[in-house]
């Protein structure tokens, strides 16, 4: 591993989530230019020793916090997708995932955590070059399972404007839960988007 890929620690998922919880809230509080292995070492009960040995530097602990959530979305939504072999129910079935999973953290007040950490990247170029990496991970399953079901669409040159779409609908849909779209409307708002998909399959999709 070379010093500038985030580490690891070796910490149980529930308290490390509760770690990387309480550090974007001192990156949000304080601005992540000026917030502290320190601050962040007093909001979570730990010494800063400890919280050094486990990652590093600030910037090792931020990275690791966007792995943390982007992987807690990615891998339930490749799981989804794999349940389905036409590309309509995956990606409908990924949205609802998407969505719910939204929702859920919404209620649980980490509705920010998500946006925080992509913001942050504004001012911190090797937190931004982690989440443009992981967006084009995320780009790349849309585009396989369009690419593995292109025989359903009319032009399969479809494939890229359709993955850069649902990309957007995506981040559209995130905006819509943090700023308190009922559930209800969005999964309704998930058919209507799915009318896109729809009109350039063969079938109609349904």
């Amino acid at each position: 591993m070379s010093s500038d890929e985030p580490i690891e620690p070796d910490i149980p998922i529930p308290e490390l989530e509760s770690l990387f919880d309480a550090s974007i809230r001192v990156f949000l509080r304080n601005g992540i230019v000026t917030a502290t292995m320190d601050d962040v070492a007093e909001a979570v009960g730990v010494s800063t020793k400890t919280l050094n040995a486990a990652f590093g530097s600030k910037r090792e602990l931020a990275v690791s916090a966007l792995r943390s959530y982007y992987l807690k979305y990615s891998q339930q939504m490749q799981s989804v997708m794999a349940m389905h072999s036409d590309a309509y129910s995956a990606l409908q079935g990924v949205l609802m995932e998407f969505t719910e999973l939204c929702c859920d953290d919404q209620k649980a007040e980490k509705g920010l955590f998500w946006p925080t950490l992509v913001d942050l990247g504004y001012v911190d170029e090797n937190l931004w070059t982690e989440f443009q990496n992981l967006q084009f991970d995320w780009e790349d399953q849309i585009r396989d399972k369009l690419t593995q079901c292109q025989d359903e669409l009319k032009n399969p040159e479809d494939i890229e404007i359709l993955t850069t779409y649902f990309i957007m609908v995506f981040e559209g849909m995130y905006e819509m839960v943090k700023f308190g779209t009922p559930q209800e409307k969005l999964f309704k708002l998930i058919e209507v988007t799915l009318e896109v998909l729809g009109s350039r399959m063969k079938t109609g999709g349904k």
